[in-house]
């Protein structure tokens, strides 16, 4: 039998600079830090699910903006999803809190971030790469 990989989607948002996170309450990586994200349903495009998602963990309406990657290391998740990410604007002068799936959000400085789940660093990284347009 031939296992499927799911696809999910992870957002980048950013806010005065810092990065959103959230505190996962449940496995993979309970109590790891990571971005908002979840599973692609079958009725919405990747971009739509990260809008969805974003709004549903950490209570923000969010613009998608720029395409980060596709993640697809086997490794990166024990569920097997492939992930792919988008950088987000915040719409609007909307508070995060945390929802579904989170017991806590916060900002963390780019530069200083606490150990996250999943490859979620990694997807940071390429994030600012490609917002500042190098390579890294």
């Amino acid at each position: 039998m031939v296992e499927v990989r799911a696809l999910t989607t992870d957002a980048v948002v950013e806010l005065d600079g810092d990065v959103l996170l959230l505190e996962r309450n449940h496995p993979p990586f309970e109590g790891s830090w990571v971005l908002p994200g979840g599973l692609v349903e079958r009725n919405e495009t990747a971009r739509e699910a990260c809008a969805r998602e974003t709004k549903e963990e950490v209570g923000l309406d969010v613009s998608i903006g720029a395409f980060v990657g596709l993640y697809d290391d086997p490794d990166r998740d024990e569920r097997g999803n492939v992930s792919v990410a988008y950088r987000c604007t915040p719409l609007g002068e909307q508070t995060p809190t945390p929802r579904e799936e989170a017991s806590r959000v916060e900002t963390f400085d780019p530069e200083n971030l606490p150990e996250m789940g999943f490859d979620h660093e990694r997807i940071v990284t390429d994030a600012l790469c490609e917002r500042e347009h190098r390579f890294c």
